[in-house]
């Protein structure tokens, strides 16, 4: 065969090979567009059966006088509730027993801005629960943590820190003896349950925290379990994003429907949930934007709370202000308290304690001025409370 020919031959050869891969390439796709049809048609057919199960159900329920089982599951329904807001447990500090409903059947959110304390009041809700007793109860407080935010240590180490009174600072600036009472502390706080953190990946399964799916399926086994822990913290909201089941939906119809499991979980749970969640902070004084259009990621959060609250850092005062934009309670709502800060702790903004932080506040403001006149160079803010 000359030289042509074979070289026309392997051209042959090569098209009939890129014609076999093409069709070989069609076929697996139409098999993967099948598989997620089916998916979809699955999907929708559970739902379908699902409401068309609460549909005939309903056609049976009578709105007539209730019945005395019904009556009976009221009055015991409502003895729990009440028994709960007479004992309930303390959150953070004395500052906020009359204002934060710290019990059963409440979702509690606590919003600011990105830096202004979020981790710090969540090391703190932590270490004030776990480190009393809850009234109903009489045992130690035990708390459930999910995270996608920061790392599962990360809280044990805050927490051993406000222990400790240390501040939870660069991680490198830790001495040896230090880093040793973090490794002490961490099978103390975890001994029995007393805090259980978890992250996006447990126990070698992903999608926990930043899933509909995995938040609700981590509520559904608790409940099954009948794991209870005396709260239960999620650090945060707008980090719940994605759908494990209907990855088309995007991050609002994702924290939507997150929304709604929240409220059935805060009825169905026997404590109370706290959620996390980033909010633009007012610009100025006279800045009157509502804290619902504040809050980034989908709105639907703040018709489902039962007490919403603003953290506003002050740090030149070494204190924060802390706004009541909902609540159960109507005399609270436009109320704000202050705590003071100190190291990673918040405490109670007494006279004492202004006494004892005054010459700092008042270097702060004599800085201030500095700059203000241009005869100070700003550094790094020393009392970070993020």
């Amino acid at each position: 065969m000359s030289k042509g020919g074979a070289e026309l031959d392997d051209m042959i050869e090569e098209q009939i090979q890129k014609q076999q891969d093409l069709i070989q390439r069609e076929k697996a796709f139409k098999e993967k567009d099948l598989t997620l049809k089916e998916h979809r048609v699955e999907r929708d057919l559970k739902e379908l059966i699902k409401n068309t199960g609460e549909i005939e159900k309903a056609k049976s329920v009578n709105f007539g006088r209730m019945t005395q089982e019904n009556v009976d599951a009221l009055v015991s329904a409502n003895d729990e509730y009440m028994e709960a807001a007479r004992h309930g447990m303390l959150f953070i500090n004395d500052e906020f027993r009359k204002l934060v409903p710290f019990f059963r059947k409440n979702l509690i959110l606590i919003a600011g801005d990105t830096g202004d304390g979020k981790s710090t009041t969540v090391g703190n809700i932590i270490h004030s629960t776990i480190t009393k007793k809850n009234p109903a109860t009489g045992k130690t407080g035990r708390v459930l943590v999910l995270s996608n935010e920061e790392a599962a240590e990360d809280f044990y180490n805050r927490v051993t820190c406000i222990q400790k009174g240390w501040k939870y600072t660069n991680h490198s600036d830790f001495t040896d003896e230090q880093r040793k009472t973090f490794r002490d502390f961490i099978p103390i706080w975890a001994k029995d349950g007393r805090l259980t953190v978890i992250g996006d990946v447990y126990q070698g399964v992903p999608g926990w925290t930043t899933t509909i799916e995995g938040i609700e399926m981590i509520f559904q086994n608790l409940l099954r379990d009948g794991e209870h822990y005396d709260a239960i913290l999620i650090d945060y909201y707008q980090n719940v994003k994605r759908s494990k089941i209907n990855p088309r939906l995007d991050e609002y119809k994702c924290q939507e429907k997150l929304c709604d499991i929240l409220d059935q979980m805060k009825m169905r749970y026997p404590a109370p949930i706290v959620i996390m969640a980033q909010m633009k902070r007012l610009t100025s004084e006279d800045d009157t934007t509502p804290f619902n259009v504040r809050l980034k990621g989908a709105k639907m959060l703040c018709d489902k709370t039962t007490f919403t609250c603003e953290l506003i850092p002050e740090r030149k005062y070494l204190r924060s202000k802390w706004t009541v934009w909902k609540s159960r309670f109507n005399e609270a709502v436009g109320q704000s308290i202050y705590t003071g800060y100190d190291r990673g702790r918040f405490v109670p903004y007494s006279e004492e304690f202004q006494r004892n932080v005054s010459s700092i506040v008042n270097r702060n403001l004599e800085r201030d001025k500095e700059e203000e006149l241009g005869i100070f160079n700003k550094k790094e803010e020393t009392n970070d409370q993020s």
